[in-house]
């Protein structure tokens, strides 16, 4: 009995444990989906002109970095090509160069996908949010799963403003770089937005105050 009874306290401390560190790992993540989709052009409303054009600089820095690494993927792509098309043909070459893209835009559509899957789900009341197990085992694997999105929306934050790019092919980096680019002008037009409502605050006339005039019996 006794010893049933340390087990049972030690699953619970360990189960305890697992949920604090989700609740903790949820945070961070949290808070990296709210950058990812700023960084994507998203959920914009929020920020104030003096943030957009933080953001914008970030964004710029980040487009002309990755251009830079771009130019460098075509070269080395240019050379692997004239090999690859002496050995397999023009053709052969078109195809895999089409579906590779093909590729890198569906890969670009997923990330879009989970962007708007994770403001759903972070917006959603707390009672249809997914329940946790009571098996530290179960809970594990939850925490698990949690450090591998985590470490996702880090490099894909990253990318987004310029780092971590070693390893990135031409086509890759190419749908990185449209992609940068619809978050720049996502941001241009918030920017004009966010100016167009400054514009309107500062035409509006101020209330005028009625004074009374004060008799000398009120002095």
């Amino acid at each position: 009995m006794l010893n049933y009874a340390r087990t049972t306290r030690s699953s619970e401390q360990r189960r305890l444990q697992c949920l604090q560190v989700i609740q903790e790992l949820q945070e961070e993540i949290k808070l990296l989906q709210i950058s990812n989709e700023k960084l994507n052009g998203e959920g914009l409303d929020d920020m104030s002109s003096t943030e957009l054009a933080s953001l914008e600089s970030m964004l710029k820095e980040g487009f002309r970095i990755v251009e830079e690494q771009t130019e460098k993927a075509h070269e080395e792509l240019t050379v692997k090509q004239i090999v690859e098309y002496d050995l397999m043909g023009m053709e052969w070459l078109r195809k895999k160069e089409k579906d590779d893209l093909a590729y890198q835009s569906l890969l670009a559509g997923r990330r879009a996908t989970l962007r708007n899957k994770a403001r759903e789900f972070r917006l959603s009341p707390p009672e249809i949010q997914p329940w946790r197990s009571n098996d530290p085992e179960r809970l594990k694997l939850d925490i698990d799963s949690l450090e591998i999105e985590k470490k996702r929306l880090c490099l894909l934050n990253q990318r987004m403003i310029g780092k971590e790019l070693d390893g990135m092919g031409y086509l890759e980096l190419t749908v990185f770089s449209f992609e940068i680019t619809r978050a720049m002008m996502n941001v241009e037009a918030m920017k004009k937005i966010k100016r167009a409502e400054e514009m309107e605050k500062t035409k509006r006339p101020k209330p005028t105050v009625n004074k009374e005039p004060i008799s000398p019996g009120q002095i």
